[in-house]
């Protein structure tokens, strides 16, 4: 069993830009902490046509020889760089990532509406799970391209059935969380079942 205490002695900021950087000194040695404003993430289930609806970005960090425009699949998701509760972001992101309207009380908060850590041994980060059934009522039907344009974002809806969301294996850990908290619910084990 770990009984030690780590102290912090010193932190200095070596870094400061969206996300910031401190160089943390301990009495085990130094740390790079990469300091992040906290984030929600959100996993749709078309209920009209049994489709999750994932989006597709080019991610920077996700550049390489194999994937060149850094494209990647993920949940809609934002960041706490705003004022707002965890189910208000989503509604947020929700719109200006996917074109989907939903309302605060439609959104289905995992984990007791605790967020998690993302990568504990490197960023203070967490991230709230979140869910939500949509019907068609729901969506802007137009496909095109999503995001915020001030923040050069741009972003695709991709629709997957249930049948090969269940096969998918997603490149993305938010993701994979989500869906295998979906595979476990009500929405995967019934046909009929009451919004």
């Amino acid at each position: 069993m770990i009984k030690r205490k780590e102290k912090i002695k010193n932190t200095r900021r070596v870094y400061d830009g969206f996300y910031k950087v401190d160089l943390v000194e301990t009495s085990q040695g130094s740390r790079e902490v990469i300091r992040a404003t906290n984030s929600v993430s959100i996993l749709f289930y078309n209920l009209s046509n049994q489709t999750v609806l994932l989006i597709r970005e080019p991610r920077t960090a996700m550049i390489t020889k194999q994937n060149p425009q850094g494209l990647t699949i993920g949940n809609v998701a934002g960041r706490f760089d705003v004022d707002l509760s965890p189910r208000a972001l989503a509604v947020k992101e929700a719109w200006e990532e996917a074109g989907i309207t939903i309302k605060e009380e439609d959104i289905i908060m995992l984990n007791d509406s605790q967020p998690m850590a993302v990568n504990a041994g490197m960023t203070d980060e967490k991230c709230y799970l979140a869910f939500a059934t949509i019907g068609w009522d729901n969506y802007e039907p137009d496909e095109k391209l999503f995001g915020n344009t001030e923040e050069g974002e741009k972003i695709e809806r991709v629709w997957m059935s249930i049948e090969k969301f269940k096969k998918y294996q997603p490149e993305c850990l938010k993701v994979f969380a989500l869906k295998q908290w979906l595979l476990k619910t009500r929405y995967c084990q019934e046909n009929d079942f009451v919004r």
